[in-house]
């Protein structure tokens, strides 16, 4: 698998939502709404990213076809913030401009390089995973459930897409720096549980994910994750046909 691949998969995927029909069982119930609104907005703000630091970094990758992935990775997560957007508007539940969860990883991504701006990005990720799942229980809405899918169909490509990056740095690293890596993402990770769970334990609770389970659930996808970056084994997450 190199770039190319990675390319053809995302030119392949630009469709994704295209299936998707916004007029059928897109309205949330009144307790739904109330349950989900401020949690939904702020996962749509976090997908909003316009990646300027993540496409200033890639510039400096060795293969030039990273910085084409890239570009194509960029605009499938702003399809996802246009998409939940689309929802929130049928709903009547207004965008945010800001919230101070997304201005955090926004600054930890600005912290250092290429590598660093991806390992942010991938624990952000594997959060994403676990509670765009819970998510699609949370409410009977048939929309939102066919939204959610697709999101995680995606997340699964993306962190594939990122830990085949992380690989790079990785064996290219020291055992010294090899550590203090993983050591740095474990407990960014640890701490961005206990803050997702602090700011959405309402959807994740709905969802069939009390703290216990959500930290398991998270975790595991992260030493799913890890070990794939530190054997350069094939993707869990596997590429769709192309």
């Amino acid at each position: 698998m190199n770039y190319i691949d990675w390319k053809k998969y995302f030119d392949s995927n630009k469709t994704h939502f295209d299936d998707i029909n916004f007029e059928e069982g897109g309205y949330l119930l009144p307790h739904e709404k109330k349950s989900i609104t401020s949690s939904l907005q702020q996962f749509q703000k976090g997908e909003q990213s316009e990646g300027k630091h993540l496409f200033s970094y890639a510039k400096t990758f060795s293969d030039p076809a990273y910085l084409e992935c890239i570009k194509l990775f960029i605009k499938e997560e702003q399809k996802h913030a246009m998409v939940l957007a689309r929802f929130m508007k049928v709903n009547g539940i207004p965008g945010i401009k800001k919230h101070w969860m997304d201005k955090i990883f926004r600054q930890l991504r600005k912290l250092a390089g290429l590598e660093n701006t991806l390992i942010v990005l991938v624990t952000a990720e594997i959060i994403a995973k676990v509670y765009y799942k819970a998510l699609e229980n949370a409410t009977d809405s048939i929309l939102l459930k066919r939204i959610c899918i697709q999101i995680l169909e995606d997340e699964d490509q993306h962190l594939s897409f990122q830990a085949f990056t992380l690989q790079h740095f990785y064996t290219s690293s020291t055992r010294l720096k090899q550590i203090i890596t993983r050591s740095w993402h474990r407990l960014l990770m640890t701490g961005t549980i206990l803050v997702v769970w602090v700011g959405h334990r309402k959807v994740l609770k709905n969802g069939g994910s009390f703290f216990s389970k959500f930290f398991m659930e998270t975790m595991l996808v992260y030493f799913e994750v890890e070990q794939q970056i530190k054997t350069k084994s094939e993707p869990r997450f596997a590429l769709k046909e192309v």
